[in-house]
């Protein structure tokens, strides 16, 4: 069974059955509905013919909606924006409000069936022109800096649009900013038509674009301030800084007002006091920011002074010793220890704690004749750089015991 259905199907006679069977469906869907029409919708844009000389239009809708109706092989085949054409015929009317037919004009074999809207109203308006000068509209200037002088090439523009519309402009302005003005160079700048909230777009500049050129003189003031001296490093560790001094303590700039309000005071180069024992003197050059000059020289000099640092070191119940011959055979000191303190740098006071006394307490009886006696305890010191700051007692008894 299956063998001969694959034989009807491929055999000639059902191959020419076939193909005629197509084509005949094929001539009737073009042909056999071509009584009936199909309609179409499409929206257009509405052109404006014959337009009045010196007149805008105003309010006119963009666009209009459209039904066509056409066979079905012709509406398959509408190119819009060719075969349909929307337009209202001006021609002859004065200025004022309107309202006009809407037209359509169609290839052949279309036929309109509406258009929405059918009545278009819109208003003529006279067209003008006006110059009006352009004004400079400028950034508040900072502290310091005056304009001078502002230039516009052109200082003036014509406005072209309705008359309404030219009515209502009060300005044409450019709005450089602080940047521009600075730059000091000409720049080209778009002109704004004011009220600037205002929708300006049927109003026509000419030109749009205008030069401007400003001279912005930079107003300078002169300042007194101090002078400080930064410090690099330490002085030896037996010395402190006591003072420095720096002559002149003050000077005088000169420069921008924005640039001077910001300078509290101005610094010279380091100076380097690692390691000294002594007091240094020099002169060092000033640090000057850019835009800044100086009403006077540009070095000062600077004087450092140090103080030593003193340490202590006390020795306690010291012997005394007894120095010199005395007349008497027997005699006492009483007492005989003393406590002594000494003050130095610290560097040597630190390397004599804990070591042998580097003092020596004496008593001289030489040529004393009186057998009770109080005598002065005197001190010896075996290293420089120390002093005696206390000695308790000060002052010992001398008696003679025969």
């Amino acid at each position: 069974m299956m063998k001969r259905i694959d034989e009807l199907f491929s055999s000639r006679t059902f191959l020419k059955i076939f193909s005629l069977v197509l084509a005949f469906l094929l001539w009737f869907y073009v042909t056999g509905g071509s009584d009936t029409d199909v309609v179409r919708t499409y929206r257009l844009s509405l052109q404006l013919r014959n337009v009045p000389s010196g007149v805008t239009v105003q309010r006119a809708p963009r666009e209009v909606e459209v039904q066509i109706s056409a066979n079905r092989f012709l509406a398959s085949n509408v190119i819009p924006e060719k075969d349909i054409v929307c337009y209202v015929d001006l021609q002859g009317l004065e200025p004022g409000r309107h309202t006009v037919p809407a037209k359509v004009s169609l290839s052949a074999g279309l036929k309109l069936v509406s258009i929405n809207p059918s009545m278009i109203d819109l208003r003529l308006e006279r067209t003008v022109e006006k110059s009006i000068s352009v004004m400079p509209k400028l950034p508040q200037m900072p502290d310091g800096y005056v304009v001078k002088s502002v230039a516009v090439s052109p200082s003036q523009v014509v406005i072209r649009g309705t008359e309404s519309d030219v009515a209502k402009v009060s300005g044409a302005v450019v709005t450089p900013t602080l940047a521009d003005l600075l730059s000091r160079e000409p720049k080209s700048f778009d002109v704004k038509l004011e009220p600037q909230w205002h929708d300006w777009s049927d109003v026509t500049v000419i030109p749009d674009k205008v030069n401007l050129e400003a001279e912005v003189e930079v107003v300078k003031i002169k300042k007194e301030v101090p002078i400080e001296v930064p410090i690099e490093g330490k002085p030896n560790s037996d010395y402190l800084v006591s003072s420095i001094i720096i002559t002149p303590s003050t000077i005088m700039l000169e420069g921008p007002k924005s640039v001077l309000d910001g300078i509290k005071a101005i610094t010279t180069k380091p100076l380097n006091i690692e390691g000294i024992t002594e007091d240094v003197e020099g002169q060092l050059s000033l640090a000057l920011p850019e835009g800044v000059a100086l009403l006077g020289e540009g070095a000062v000099t600077v004087r450092v002074t140090l103080k030593q640092k003193v340490a202590t070191l006390k020795y306690e119940s010291l012997d005394i010793e007894v120095r010199g011959r005395s007349i008497y055979k027997q005699w006492e000191i009483s007492p005989n220890k003393v406590d002594v303190v000494v003050e130095g740098p610290p560097s040597l006071i630190a390397s004599l704690e804990g070591k042998e006394p580097v003092v020596v307490a004496y008593v001289d009886i030489t040529n004393i004749v009186s057998k009770k006696l109080s005598i002065p305890v005197n001190i010896e010191t075996k290293v420089s750089g120390i002093k005696v700051t206390s000695l308790n007692p000060e002052r010992v008894s001398f008696t003679v015991t025969d």
